[in-house]
């Protein structure tokens, strides 16, 4: 560290640090069942076989939706109206089960999984986490699942993916565009470039980018270079809807216009959040209102 930052900044730094790059577990408050739904609780390996935990609800159809999370939450969601996290996060809850009902009702199936190191998943062979860098793992463990189970493996399948875990789906799409090539599409919120969270969050604090940079690798072993979305999103094969609260503090809107205009596909859409500088609003926006992600569904899964 610099003597430039200032303690405040340098304590910035460390949280910001354990936030990106350390696991951090939070419970699984709610679960399907709170809301009159039947499901199984499941597990399947990672790519690399870390054991991914999940919950599978199913329905009367022959399509399926593949969820994960953001960062710091869980298949559940996120209980940031509950100590400690109500005064580390945006002091309201984040539940994805309202979400799921909705869907099911609709009749789609649902397999919603914890990343690595987040609920109940086991963490892995890293201590840490890597922005998706790793956890690309996880979401093909999860294509692999849904084509495996003898109930589910003639589906049509689409994905709903959220910030970390988008990030996540991101990167196993470019590494292995073969595990993905048969997905119908896709809902990707708010996935997150080092570049955006430099310039937002990083510089807000008041630390300085190589200061940060440097930092980030010494503890992940990782490159903030290397967390680049628009680079992965050219590897995006299928109709995909991007999704951003537009003046989120942490990031730029430049990121994800980026994103999209990536996308090298026709079939696509861009939806600004707007109203809010809160990234963490976009997480419950779907779930207090179903209609948009069930007409995009719908619409593409005929």
């Amino acid at each position: 560290m610099t003597q430039e930052m200032s303690e405040q900044s340098k304590q910035a730094m460390q949280m910001m640090l354990h936030t990106m790059g350390e696991a951090s577990r939070t419970p699984l408050m709610k679960r399907p069942s709170d809301y009159g739904l039947d499901y199984e609780d499941v597990f399947f390996p990672a790519m690399d076989g870390t054991v991914i935990e999940a919950w599978f609800i199913p329905a009367e159809s022959d399509k399926i939706i593949v969820f994960n999370h953001l960062k710091g939450a869980n298949r559940y969601g996120f209980p940031g109206h509950l100590e400690p996290w109500i005064s580390q996060g945006p002091g309201f809850e984040v539940d994805f089960n309202p979400l799921y009902k909705a869907l099911h009702e609709a009749g789609y199936n649902v397999l919603t999984y914890d990343l690595r190191g987040n609920g109940l998943s086991a963490p892995g062979p890293y201590p840490l986490i890597g922005s998706g860098l790793i956890e690309y793992r996880d979401a093909i463990g999860a294509m692999r699942y849904v084509r495996t189970r003898e109930d589910t493996k003639d589906m049509k399948i689409a994905i709903y993916t959220q910030c970390f875990g988008a990030n996540s789906t991101f990167n196993a799409i470019e590494k292995h565009p073969e595990e993905f090539e048969d997905v119908v599409c896709m809902m990707a919120l708010q996935p997150l470039s080092s570049c955006a969270f430099i310039d937002g969050g990083v510089t807000a604090a008041g630390i300085p980018a190589e200061v940060w940079e440097a930092e980030y690798e010494k503890l992940t072993s990782l490159r903030t270079s290397d967390i680049d979305m628009p680079k992965c999103a050219k590897a995006i094969t299928f109709p995909t809807f991007v999704v951003q609260v537009h003046d989120d503090f942490v990031t730029k809107p430049y990121d994800i216009q980026a994103v999209y205009d990536a996308i090298p596909v026709e079939d696509k859409k861009l939806f600004w959040i707007e109203g809010t500088n809160i990234r963490t609003e976009c997480y419950r926006y779907f779930p207090n209102d179903p209609t948009m992600v069930i007409e995009w569904f719908d619409g593409q899964m005929k």
